[in-house]
């Protein structure tokens, strides 16, 4: 996590983040006078202390898309939402599908130590913010976001690792030990809590600028609707049903809203910008993120969600014995953003807090709401297969944005996960890597 080297995608010699040396630029500039003047979103202009704080929240911003590929491929193939069918890399589809981990192995390492950049990023920015000649709502609105960014980069690390721990301490040289999942879970409340006490302190505008993505809630009062949402995601993990409704009525969660209303990733293809790394063009002759094919199977018939997610192909593309002719067309080009949380996952989740409330006659509304939205009927939920349909509905709604190996974790299924050759086995967590 401390050094800016990384390797390359096939493991053969290192590479230069862009995040490590948006990063460093970042770091060094802090202490420097010079004008530098580039628009795009990995090359602020530095001038001042304003600027200093833009261009550190950019690249907290930039770096948080860092190795998100990766991230989503592993749980995709874990969660049996998908296969990346890799001619080159076997790991794909024999370590992700049939085990042992390699806790050395960049599919381990990488969507890791990226979370930590970004969370390292934000602690220099913590460590600087009293320095810095801004307002104190200025600098109250740079701490509510980066430190609400922190806590999610956490998230997605002990989404991967689960029981296995985390590490919550990275602010010195030496990062600290690692925790359990509960410590790790409740670290990220803590700092969640604390992101929500500065926003309310910001006033009405952010003296930064974020990318388009962000263009819903790219306010202080707006993004405390984000920080409240992503409460709730984590109360859900914790099993805290009650919280989780507490954090959602201060969330964007409405059924007057989009379902798409939320925050997402943007890629462009401005100078040193990234693009959208899931995208696949699906007139090509081979593909590699392919759906599972019980995706299809298990559809409901006409679901507008199955029919926008996924293409169905002419070919089947087959490797190691797993085959597929589902193309993943969540990414509908080079460009298109990528959602962090977004209105339709927060409706599934006060059904599902409802749910394991014994209230659903509520849970009904919301799950109907998202059905009918699709072009479905709506069900008749039951104490017996409430959280059968809600896993059902979010298997769907929220299809390879890397939920559903989450989910059937946190309610013991996965054992209901499909074995499509012998010696297949659902990998329960990833390891702590092995640098740690």
């Amino acid at each position: 996590m401390n050094q800016f080297l990384k390797h390359s995608r096939d493991g053969r010699g290192p590479s230069f983040s862009r995040h490590g040396l948006l990063l460093l630029i970042a770091m060094l500039t802090l202490f420097s006078c010079s004008d530098q003047d580039f628009d795009d979103p990995n090359n602020p202009s530095i001038e001042g202390d304003a600027a200093d704080v833009k261009s550190m929240i950019t690249g907290i911003e930039s770096g948080m898309r860092e190795e998100l590929d990766i991230y989503l491929q592993v749980v995709s193939i874990f969660g049996r939402d998908a296969y990346y069918l890799e001619t080159a890399d076997p790991r794909y589809t024999q370590e992700l599908i049939q085990g042992p981990i390699d806790n050395g192995g960049f599919l381990v390492t990488r969507p890791w130590r990226e979370r930590y950049r970004v969370i390292r990023t934000c602690n220099v920015l913590f460590d600087k913010l009293p320095t810095f000649n801004i307002t104190e709502a200025e600098r109250a609105g740079a701490e509510g976001f980066a430190r609400t960014v922190l806590a999610y980069q956490l998230l997605l690390n002990v989404n991967y690792t689960d029981t296995n721990g985390l590490i919550i301490d990275v602010a010195g040289d030496t990062p600290g030990p690692v925790v359990s999942k509960e410590e790790g879970f409740s670290f990220i409340a803590s700092q969640l809590d604390q992101a929500l006490g500065s926003l309310q302190s910001a006033g009405d505008s952010f003296g930064f600028t974020l990318s388009s993505g962000w263009a819903e809630y790219d306010t202080p009062p707006a993004f405390m609707q984000v920080n409240r949402a992503l409460k709730a995601r984590l109360e859900a993990y914790r099993g805290n049903w009650q919280a989780c409704l507490d954090a959602l009525d201060g969330s964007f969660v409405s059924t007057e809203r989009s379902l798409s209303s939320g925050v997402f990733h943007s890629y462009s293809q401005a100078p040193g910008d990234l693009l959208n790394p899931i995208f696949e063009n699906q007139a090509a002759g081979t593909i590699r993120w392919l759906g599972h094919p019980s995706v299809e199977t298990d559809a409901d018939p006409n679901d507008a969600r199955f029919q926008s997610k996924i293409f169905k192909r002419p070919n089947i593309i087959s490797l190691d014995g797993l085959s597929s002719d589902l193309g993943i067309t969540i990414a509908a080009s080079n460009v298109a953003d990528f959602p962090i949380i977004r209105n339709e996952e927060l409706l599934l989740l006060r059904a599902e807090a409802n749910i394991n409330l014994g209230n659903l006659g509520a849970a009904q509304g919301d799950i109907d709401f998202i059905r009918q939205s699709h072009g479905l009927d709506s069900v008749a939920l039951t104490d017996a297969n409430a959280i059968d349909q809600l896993l059902f509905e979010r298997r769907y709604s929220l299809y390879a944005e890397g939920h559903r190996w989450i989910d059937m974790r946190r309610y013991g299924r996965l054992g209901q996960l499909p074995l499509d050759r012998a010696g297949d086995t659902v990998i329960e967590r990833m390891p702590i890597p092995s640098s740690e």
